[in-house]
């Protein structure tokens, strides 16, 4: 009669990933589909706490490419029943949580269709990210099924793209034949300091990962800003690098560029200005690096 009902139990949640790409669990779907033994099938499952009084941003970022990433397997071709995606929220299944020792949020743990879990079938946020890309690699690897992420289309870059061009037509009949601008070096100096800004800080890294902009401590309520892994970074902490960045090469600038007659107090000022920068913020600059790499031994000012 057991098995009779679980094979029911089963069936209806086949039928339910039909029409909802991730099923919502609580305590008895978690028996029937996870803790009873034995199963054909692979289940993949997000443990989250989505309560705003729960205060966690990055649970809602990763649970909506979570839920991509389900909605991809669900309408692809390679559409495999024997592979199923839920979810656990805290506020639903605490005992859930509570019985795999779990005491952070989001969580995406992988149960094989035979054998216990392994190190690898808990999914390495903090190394990985959160994009429905990564999980998606990360799900090949542990059950070998392939899923191309479906997303809707994304007009953003289209419509900046099309801004850009109007904005370049605009200047280019404005400035008639006059076209002396382009020639100036401080108009290509200041875009290539922004681009390397950028590009130093780590956007590429952060646009590929899907990394969080911080992290809210769930248990006290502290926002970080900086991660204190070497392996991870947040969106916040790129724009703290970038600027950073921008300030010590404005002080160099400062140095090189002032007056060389020592009778002009302005001389003095910028000078020791511009050196007063450089120190102050390269001190920070250290102070981050060492944050992130413990062992790391130098310091100049903090």
């Amino acid at each position: 009669k057991q098995w009779y009902q679980r094979r029911v139990a089963i069936t209806a949640g086949k039928d339910i990933s039909y029409r909802t790409p991730v099923i919502k669990m609580d305590e008895e779907k978690y028996k029937t589909f996870i803790r009873t033994l034995p199963r054909n099938y692979s289940v993949v499952v997000m443990f989250t706490a989505l309560s705003p009084s729960r205060n966690c941003k990055i649970c809602k970022e990763a649970h909506n490419e979570f839920t991509t990433l389900a909605r991809s397997h669900r309408y692809s071709r390679q559409f495999d029943t024997n592979l199923f995606f839920t979810m656990v929220d805290y506020d639903g299944g605490a005992s859930i949580f509570q019985r795999l020792k779990l005491t952070s949020a989001p969580v995406v743990l992988h149960f094989p269709a035979s054998g216990k879990r392994k190190r690898e079938d808990r999914f390495d946020i903090e190394r990985r990210g959160i994009a429905a890309e990564a999980f998606a690699k990360w799900v090949k690897e542990r059950t070998d099924i392939q899923i191309e992420v479906m997303r809707p289309p994304n007009y953003t870059n289209a419509i900046l793209l099309g801004l850009f061009l109007f904005a370049v037509s605009g200047t280019l009949i404005i400035k008639g034949n006059s076209l002396d601008f382009l020639y100036k070096w401080k108009y290509w100096a200041i875009t290539s300091m922004f681009i390397m800004f950028a590009m130093t800080s780590g956007q590429m890294w952060l646009h590929i990962r899907g990394a969080p902009f911080a992290h809210v401590d769930r248990h006290s309520g502290r926002t970080s800003f900086i991660h204190g892994g070497s392996n991870a970074m947040f969106v916040a902490e790129s724009y703290i690098i970038a600027v950073v960045n921008g300030l010590i090469a404005f002080g160099f600038i400062l140095l090189a560029d002032s007056p060389r007659d020592k009778s002009n107090p302005a001389s003095s000022y910028m000078s020791y200005g511009g050196l007063g920068i450089v120190v102050v913020f390269f001190s920070i600059l250290l102070a981050i690096f060492r944050m992130k790499h413990r062992g790391y031994p130098y310091s100049l000012l903090f």
